[in-house]
């Protein structure tokens, strides 16, 4: 190849004799490669033009091992003469050539770029080749560039080693397992080159700890390469390119066979490998729990019956919040020096500065002794990017240097059940409000994040038509207790503006009981003739949620909502709380007066009280009084009611968002709503004239991983943290002579007509 050449009139500098040559990387792109002396002033730098106008080029100046230098030049060119001009700052001036590339036919010669260029030269060709020009020049599926590229490659690694397909993973992904040098440092990017194109991997390299050749393991997940034709990857690093022939192969393992040999005692590699699978997809993240449960890896404990050392790790939960490690040791001499938390690759992280600590007591013998030790918990961030590693290890240093290793037993990976093993990481008499808020509060919340934006929409199934316009909602979650099903209907049904007025919805939040709950209501239609519909959840999800998608079903201007305990005790008592709600009297919400079903009271209206920590709390004013009480039967504004009897406008339980979800399982979400409505410039009234009864937590009770005193403790935290200034005020605007005057004694004598109501409820609830 010649391309037309001339020099220009101005004078060639001092020893500067150019070399030219011209060569096509693809159809309209080419390259120009210019050898020159080295220039002592400054790099030298080649502008082209074409009618006039400055070309977009990239380009790049190689060293040359005698000294000179050759500079490349990649531009794109349509038709017409060029113009190239070098220039160096010497006082010799610049040079030009002229030159028409419709005339230039011949490719690039790899071997023609690479002779006498130095090492480092190489590198920087290497780069620009792979990661600048392709994207610069679409030259990332031309053929004729990847045959030059492929080329270049196999001249600076004449005969590559395998990088070979060991696993089969989801979705067309398979793991690639190479060996590299051990003095390699990591791996900056990596590239695949097959017959499809050139693409830059998003997936990193794994390079583990060199083996006794001096050889690290390298794995990466990629793309399927063609059984018939494989390709090459290229790892690029700080101090070199590598290259690896992936080998065509039809038959690829399973994954869960090369997990039985290579990843069985891999901690590492492992958790790397769940890491990756996570992160392609939710099959992904299925296809690594499984492999987990189904080869666990031994559990490590350090158990001794003297006073050395002992350890075990019980806890270790894997959250987008972090790593939620528990367990015990056993230190009484001091020798424990530091606890380590190892990663997928890296250094371990410290953590015993971390732990959350703890009394715990261990049994120590069948007579019922106990040894004592010191249980904790810690949070750790960051981990695993959130993926379900379900056997982390921990390694326990002692100032002696010895290592000893800690493993649990395989651990959940569901969010209910990660859940309930957060609620049960620290005792809840050792919980403090930092504890709360440093290690378990912030994978509750991430729990709580999970489970609203997993919930399946729920299925609605109807017994009867309900009023065509009701005036009304009434709203009853249920949750695994239907005992109080039929008197609470058979009451609902002998109110008659509730059977005309009111539109009954009941929330199914314990679905794998759908069958029973729905042949329970329809023989209750049949038998009282009260229209109902049944809102079954896709799972459960707890008070807050049933509530809510609940009222997102309802249709009435009012909606209450009840709790499945609760049974009225007379006709009458909804419209007469409806009646209340008056927006234009700044009336948000009311409730009833609730009462024990041996006739005290259980709630007159809900107050605010701090706790020794600083925590506000929820109180239940005059709660075991007799509900004949004089200041119980006061209608009178309240900083709040209970959620199991609360009445307002649907269109204002939409606008302050309902019930909020982040309080965990069922609990404070009812004070939340009222501190919602203040917050909206509305109040909320007590009615003392309407009373029903509240067999108190019947339900809730129920909940398998329900822990009164954390659950508790993490919801009146969360409540205080959110809304601990208005509450500070709305309490000191409070009435204090009618909540501090004087609680007299109880009066336990019934009168006979509450004894005949106590004994038929009690009747009604047996049935």
């Amino acid at each position: 190849m010649a391309p037309m050449l001339s020099l220009a009139p101005a004078p060639v500098a001092d020893g500067l004799s150019p070399q030219l040559d011209l060569s096509r990387l693809s159809g309209s792109v080419f390259l120009l490669s210019w050898t020159i002396e080295a220039p002592v002033l400054s790099r030298p730098r080649i502008a082209l033009t074409a009618h006039e106008k400055r070309l977009a080029s990239g380009s790049i100046a190689l060293a040359l091992g005698d000294g000179r230098m050759r500079v490349l030049v990649v531009f794109r060119h349509g038709t017409g003469d060029l113009v190239a001009t070098l220039s160096d700052d010497s006082p010799g001036g610049d040079i030009t050539a002229r030159f028409d590339p419709d005339l230039v036919h011949g490719m690039a010669d790899a071997n023609e770029l690479v002779r006498d260029i130095t090492p480092d030269a190489r590198r920087t060709l290497a780069n620009a080749l792979i990661g600048h020009w392709p994207s610069l020049f679409g030259l990332s599926e031309s053929a004729s560039y990847l045959g030059f590229l492929r080329q270049f490659l196999l001249i600076l690694a004449r005969k590559p080693a395998v990088a070979a397909s060991v696993a089969k993973l989801v979705e067309g992904k398979v793991l690639l397992e190479s060996a590299v040098p051990g003095r390699l440092p990591g791996v900056r990017t990596a590239y695949r080159l097959d017959s499809s194109g050139l693409s830059r991997l998003a997936a990193r390299p794994r390079l583990g700890r060199p083996d006794r050749a001096g050889n690290r393991p390298l794995h990466l997940i990629v793309d399927e390469f063609s059984p018939q034709a494989g390709g090459l990857l290229i790892l690029q690093s700080e101090s070199g390119l590598i290259v690896r022939a992936v080998t065509p192969r039809q038959d690829i393992p399973s994954l869960g066979r090369w997990w039985a040999g290579k990843a069985s005692q891999r901690d590492g590699l492992r958790n790397w490998l769940v890491e990756q699978l996570t992160g392609l997809s939710e099959q992904g993240r299925l296809l690594a729990i499984e492999m987990q449960r189904r080869l666990p890896l031994a559990v490590q404990t350090v158990r001794r019956n003297d006073d050395v050392p002992s350890a075990e790790l019980d806890l270790a939960i894997t959250t987008p919040a972090g790593l939620l490690l528990g367990g015990w040791y056993r230190d009484a001499e001091g020798v424990l020096d530091q606890m380590l938390l190892h990663r997928s690759e890296g250094e371990p992280t410290p953590v015993l500065e971390r732990l959350e600590r703890f009394p715990a007591l261990l049994p120590a013998g069948s007579n019922g002794d106990v040894k004592r030790a010191t249980g904790f918990a810690a949070l750790i961030p960051g981990y695993a990017s959130a993926a379900p590693v379900l056997q982390p290890r921990v390694e326990l240093r002692l100032k002696s240097g010895t290592v000893l290793s800690l493993r649990p037993a395989v651990q959940p990976a569901d969010t209910v059940a990660i859940r309930a093993r957060a609620l049960a990481a620290i005792p809840p008499q050792h919980l403090s409000a930092l504890m709360l808020e440093r290690t378990i509060a912030p994978v509750l919340a991430e729990c709580q994040k999970a489970l609203r934006e997993t919930l399946p929409e729920p299925q609605i199934r109807s017994f009867g038509k309900a009023p065509t316009n009701p005036t009304v909602s009434v709203v009853i979650p249920l949750y695994r207790v239907y005992d109080f099903l039929r008197v609470q209907v058979s009451a609902f049904a002998a109110d008659r503006w509730f059977a005309e007025k009111a539109e009954l919805i009941f929330v199914l939040d314990s679905p794998e009981h759908e069958a029973e709950v729905a042949h329970l209501l329809g023989g209750l239609f049949l038998a009282y003739g009260l229209p109902m519909q049944l809102v079954v959840m896709g799972r459960n999800g707890g008070f807050s949620a049933a509530c809510n998608a609940g009222a997102a079903t309802s249709r009435g201007q009012a909606l209450a909502l009840v709790n499945s305990d609760v049974i009225p005790d007379s006709a009458g008592w909804l419209p007469a709380l409806v009646q209340r709600l008056d927006r234009h009297k700044r009336i948000g919400a009311v409730g009833p007066k609730l009462l024990y079903d041996d006739g005290s009271l259980q709630h007159a209206g809900l107050y605010f009280k701090r706790d020794s920590k600083g925590t506000w709390l929820n109180h239940h004013y005059f709660k075991g009084m007799p509900s004949h009480y004089a200041p119980a039967n006061v209608e009178r504004p309240v900083p709040g009611v209970t959620g199991a009897c609360i009445v307002l406008s649907r269109a204002l339980f939409m606008e302050v968002g309902g019930f909020d979800d982040s309080y965990v399982i069922g609990d404070y979400e009812d004070s939340d709503l009222c501190l919602k409505i203040a917050r909206a410039g509305l109040g909320v009234v007590y009615v003392p004239s309407v009373s029903l009864y509240h067999l108190e937590r019947q339900s809730i009770s129920k909940s398998l991983d329900y822990t009164r005193g954390v659950a508790s403790q993490h919801n009146s935290w969360l409540q205080t943290q959110r809304w601990d200034g208005q509450i500070e005020a709305l309490m000191a605007a409070v009435d204090k002579p009618a909540q501090q005057q004087p609680v007299p004694a109880p009066d336990l004598r019934l009168e006979p007509e509450f004894l005949l109501a106590r004994a038929n409820l009690r009747r009604a609830t047996a049935a």
